[in-house]
């Protein structure tokens, strides 16, 4: 035993104290995540809108990979009510991408199943500028307010709020 009592053992630290990002660990998570549905190649869902085209991928999804032994993999794929008939259509054509993208035969039947698709969520519209009367107004509100920092937080409030209204306000006494 050495003077440190530690067995003669360093004590191996990485060197970087406190938490761990995420995105350090995502990679990780995701693949065992995937696995648990059958994907064994993650980039078939990471980079379905690459594989499929992006107007397929804003109506479907890959779900699950199930292995089909001898006929070869099952890709279901969750589409939206209205892309469902025309996916079967395409089936064929779908497979081609997904197998000429890893460059070996990956997928042989894919299964469609209609569900609902995760929508990215709306951009707003940008937010319109105030007028120079609207700005005037705003400062001739906020001079009775005497904390600096609470007039300059007023101010933002202010503008945002009147930038998300349609019309321009003017306020009169």
């Amino acid at each position: 035993m050495s003077a440190n009592g530690d067995n003669g053992e360093s004590n191996k630290r990485s060197g970087r104290r406190g938490p761990k990002r995420f995105a350090d660990d995502a990679a990780s998570l995701l693949k065992h995540h995937l696995s648990a549905r059958g994907f064994a190649q993650v980039e078939l869902v990471t980079r379905w809108a690459e594989i499929a085209g992006q107007t397929l991928a804003e109506h479907c999804f890959p779900y699950r990979l199930s292995q089909g032994g001898a006929n070869g993999s099952t890709l279901t794929l969750v589409a939206d009510d209205r892309a469902a008939l025309e996916l079967q259509h395409q089936t064929p054509k779908v497979i081609d991408k997904i197998n000429s993208y890893f460059g070996k035969a990956v997928v042989s039947k894919i299964k469609v199943v209609a569900g609902d698709i995760p929508r990215p969520p709306v951009r707003r519209a940008a937010k319109r500028p105030l007028s120079a009367d609207e700005e005037s107004a705003l400062a001739a509100r906020l001079e009775a307010v005497e904390g600096p920092e609470l007039r300059a937080a007023l101010a933002r409030l202010g503008r945002h709020a009147l930038s998300e209204s349609r019309k321009p306000v003017v306020y009169k006494r």
